[in-house]
């Protein structure tokens, strides 16, 4: 150890550039700094995730933490705080020894904070408080960013260790902002005896990058001239720098302007030597520390450098100012041969910092994987089988991640999705939902005494009034939940048929019936028109305090939270303006109705934390639930597979109905977006083709072997398969934020704006148009048919190309099957049905739509109107034109008036399906409208006959 102990003697302090758990409980480093001479150490995120991922001494504290349900930074934070704590107490009489002047621990900044001044001066305000102790120091890269940021912390009264420092003018440039700091205490009467300072220049980094670049200008068998030759400078240049560096650091602080700093106190900010480990094999292992031992220096060397040095280093006094001349020669002869020293020390810098962003990453890889390991089957769990997807989907993870894609999902980053100005404004306005579970965690208590209370008021029924993302989600959790004992019935009600709206009411007692008026802009047509209808029917039927059967969630400042004021609701729920309809599951949209259910809201948000956790902001992409499912379905859809294909299991079996609303109208525009495929039965590999994505969904209680069988076939045919466990159905409110995550990343890849729906609006006005159209004369205009027979009767837009030729006369199975054969991969097809949902009509449209499937081999959806024009509708539209969709509409049985409306359901019914159908064919799309009449169930056994 003699050398060692020799080299506080000659003014140079050595550190360990190591620090681990182990050596902390193991005695070994108190050994080093009590025999050894040790008199400080260093981290970096290299060193922790080399530690912590490469034993078990950190698992106990981790496990704590995850328990605690700490965001994985955090655990980070908090594990490389203990450690750097726990050495600093071990350094601790170093420090005091020294009167301030040694004994330092080095803890680092986040890298990603390299180039952001504000952030790192906050980490490091922030890490300094934690770990708590005089002896510790902040490292703070030295780049253009840092160097503000590093003179603000010093004049705080931080201790900070510069680091990934190069070039001599990086150096100067943070000895002057130390100065500036220690002024600026000065001047305003703050003692500057114990702000401490290092400032790590890196050695042998810069070797290995110039010997290569002088390795590539070596001609051994070329003309022997006067000049320098590259050979002559291989592994000479990084010690030349650091000496010169030393030069600069000797005038710097050899000045009368150091020497009124002196004076009050000051320490000289030491130079320190890092990268000190030899990478070159043919060098010697010592090469950077002989020739630099001088006064006022440190050198911090791994554990192999500090046993190499301890059994055959050479001390030279002052060896530091050895050969300054040589090295100013050596740095001049590197130019001549044609190698820029600035460019390589400028490209050190950005490599320096890429150096600890990938093992900052595998160790939030690492945590990560940790966190669910601890967890078990608490977490459930998310695989998927990428199949021919693999390579292109394993480099995406890789190209958000140097965007810090989820870093700027979690911030609200606009320009994630678009660089228009206006669009980043409008899409910061709509990213709400990612606060969610904070935001509705302190509320669910409130929510929950709400629902306690209409409980108590003994009221049978819950009605929903909503379309698209205000009743979805209620309707997956009414239907996998069901109502709790004692807690009333929830009914939907998002069907503008007549017959719809009499059987809902043909269930209640409207006097011990709530009704939710649900929508985001309050002036939904639907909800609305519901709205007026029921309370009217409260109104005849005498029914006291009509206002107290009704709530109202809505946007603060809507029409239709003035109503709720106006008529006396029992209560209005104002949720977040920045929330979207279809990211509002769970909100006070989502919220109220679940706990009118009797669920336990607290512990479904408990869940999505959980999720918020597990798709945290510096988990990589990889190991990132939310995003690696996003990163999947927008490169699926990018390599042509944009046909996401539920396979739900029975407790879950709802949870399309929301999923299929989010995918489509998120993504559906631009002529891009993805296809959701809810409901269709699976199939072998052999009916499908190259454009499907799989998501299975399942609870821990439902392994279903035979569907696990048929997916195992389609993974192995190249499908990818994802398989999402639920560890029970309480997992919903994890689910539900998943892939809300998922959808805004897939959104960012397909480089579309996943929060807006800008052609809902079209079939909107189409049916405004339409029902001003009838008020004025009585009808609708239709065009002539293009065949009819058996009571079904078709249209199209006239001049389309699969419409007979006057004097072609085609029969209805004919014109039916020509229409259908339209659809060839990657074509869907899609039946949209204007008419009240039964069973028996529901298993004959599922029916039909596999026996397509079969047939042309497409894929399939079933949508029921006006429902499906707030979910995918915006898809059919917007997204790309591979659609072949078979409107179906009917005959009212009998109509219902709308209160304060010329028109009554059923008209307003036919005006949707019209003004979708005119919209579907002002985007020419393959359409036709099929209208069954009276006999609804009859003309679905005649479809049959005919596709069939």
């Amino acid at each position: 150890m003699k050398p060692l102990l020799d080299l506080i003697k000659y003014g140079q302090s050595y550190w360990l550039d190591n620090l681990t758990r182990a050596m902390l409980k193991n005695g070994a480093l108190q050994k080093r700094v009590e025999t050894q001479g040790l008199r400080g150490m260093t981290s970096n995120p290299a060193i922790f995730q080399k530690a912590i991922s490469g034993s078990t001494d950190y698992d106990a504290q981790i496990a704590q933490l995850v328990q605690a349900q700490q965001p994985v930074l955090d655990i980070y934070e908090q594990l490389t705080v203990t450690d750097v704590r726990d050495a600093c107490d071990i350094l601790r009489p170093v420090y005091d020894a020294s009167d301030g002047g040694d004994g330092f621990v080095s803890l680092e900044v986040s890298p990603y904070l390299a180039h952001d001044t504000e952030g790192t001066m906050h980490e490091a305000r922030r890490l300094f408080q934690a770990v708590n102790r005089p002896n510790a120091f902040i490292k703070i890269p030295g780049t253009p960013a840092g160097v503000p940021a590093i003179e603000q912390m010093l004049y705080e009264g931080i201790n900070i260790n510069i680091t990934l420092l190069f070039s001599i003018q990086s150096y100067e440039a943070v000895a002057q902002a130390y100065i500036r700091a220690l002024e600026r205490r000065v001047a305003e009467g703050k003692p500057v005896r114990n702000v401490a300072s290092v400032a790590s220049f890196f050695l042998s980094r810069i070797d290995v990058l110039v010997d290569q670049l002088l390795g590539h200008r070596i001609q051994s068998d070329g003309p022997q001239g006067a000049g320098p030759r590259p050979q002559q400078l291989v592994g000479k240049v990084a010690v030349a720098n650091a000496k010169l560096a030393y030069q600069s650091f000797q005038t710097i602080f050899g000045e009368a302007r150091w020497q009124t700093l002196a004076n009050k106190g000051a320490r000289v900010q030491r130079p320190l030597w890092a990268s000190t480990s030899t990478k070159d094999p043919l060098y010697s292992d010592v090469c950077y520390v002989e020739p630099l031992i001088g006064p006022h220096t440190v050198n911090t060397m791994p554990d192999e450098t500090i046993d190499a040095f301890a059994d055959h280093g050479v001390i030279v006094a002052n060896s530091i100012e050895d050969g300054v001349e040589e090295a100013q020669q050596t740095l001049h002869d590197l130019t001549a041969v044609g190698v820029d020293l600035d460019f390589v020390t400028q490209q050190l810098m950005h490599e320096g910092v890429q150096k600890f962003i990938d093992p900052f990453d595998m160790l939030m890889r690492t945590l990560a994987n940790k966190r669910l390991a601890i967890l078990g089957e608490r977490a459930g769990s998310q695989t998927m089988a990428l199949g021919k997807l693999k390579s292109a989907v394993t480099s995406a993870y890789k190209a958000f991640d140097s965007r810090q894609g989820a870093r700027r999902l979690w911030a609200h980053d606009a320009l994630l999705w678009t660089a228009d100005p206006a669009s980043a404004e409008s899409i910061r306005q709509r990213l709400g939902w990612l606060d969610s579970v904070e935001t509705f965690r302190p509320r669910a208590d409130d929510i929950v005494t709400f629902a306690s209370d209409v409980r108590r008021a003994a009221l049978r029924h819950v009605v929903l009034l909503g379309m698209g993302g205000s009743s979805l989600s209620p309707e997956v959790c009414r239907a996998t939940f069901g109502s709790a004992p004692g807690w009333p019935e929830l009914v939907m009600l998002d069907n503008t048929d007549p017959a719809a709206v009499r059987e809902v009411e043909t269930r209640l007692d409207l006097a011990r019936t709530l009704f939710i008026v649900a929508s985001k802009s309050g002036t939904t047509t639907e909800t609305h028109s519901f709205y007026r209808y029921f309370h009217e029917r409260l109104t005849q039927h005498g029914v006291p305090q009509v206002g107290e059967h009704f709530v109202a969630i809505t946007d603060p400042g809507t029409p239709l939270a003035e109503e709720a004021q106006r008529q006396g609701f029992r209560r209005c729920f104002e949720n977040p303006e920045d929330f979207g309809g279809r990211y509002s599951a769970l909100s006070y949209f989502g919220l109220v109705p679940m706990a009118l259910l009797g669920i336990d809201v607290a512990t479904l948000l408990d869940r999505a934390h959980h999720m918020a956790l597990g798709s945290g902001p510096f988990i990589p992409t990889e190991a990132n639930v939310g995003a690696s499912l996003g990163m999947l379905l927008g490169m699926a859809a990018r390599q042509g597979r944009n046909k996401v294909t539920f396979v739900l299991s029975e407790s879950v079996s709802t949870f399309g109905y929301w999923a299929e609303q989010l995918l489509a109208e998120s993504t559906g525009k631009q002529g891009r977006g993805l296809v959701p495929v809810e409901g269709e039965p699976l199939g072998a590999p052999e009916v499908y083709g190259q454009d499907r994505v799989f998501v299975w969904i399942r609870t821990a209680d439902q392994p279903e072997p035979d569907t696990e069988t048929k997916l195992a076939a389609l993974e192995a045919a190249g499908h990818p398969v994802v398989r999402i466990v639920l560890h029970d159905v309480l997992d919903l409110g994890a689910e539900f934020l998943r892939w809300e995550l998922a959808t805004a990343v897939a959104g960012a890849v397909l480089n579309l704006n996943p929060f807006d729906e800008p052609n809902v609006a079209e079939s909107k006005q189409n049916t405004s148009d339409l029902l001003r159209e009838w008020q004025q004369r009585g009808t609708f205009s239709e065009a002539q048919p293009v065949v009819a027979a058996s009571g079904i009767t078709v249209y199209c837009e006239p001049g389309q190309p699969w419409i007979p030729q006057p004097g072609q006369q085609q029969s209805l199975d004919t014109f039916l099957r020509a229409f259908v054969d339209l659809a060839a991969a990657p074509d869907y097809l899609a039946l949209l049905s204007y008419f009240l949902r039964t069973e028996a009509r529901h298993q004959a449209l599922q029916a039909l739509r596999l026996a397509l499937r079969n047939r042309r081999r497409v894929a399939t959806t079933l949508g029921y109107g006006p429902r499906y024009l707030h979910s995918t509708g915006q898809l059919h539209k917007g997204g790309p034109n591979t659609g072949v969709f078979i409107l179906f509409t009917a005959d009212a049985a009998a109509d219902l008036p709308i209160p304060g409306q010329p028109y009554g359901f059923a008209t307003l019914q036919q005006a949707q399906a019209l003004g979708d159908f005119r919209s579907l064919n002002t985007k020419a799309r393959r359409v036709i409208r099929v209208h069954l009449g009276s006999d609804i169930e009859g003309g679905l056994k005649r479809l049959a006959e005919s596709l069939v």
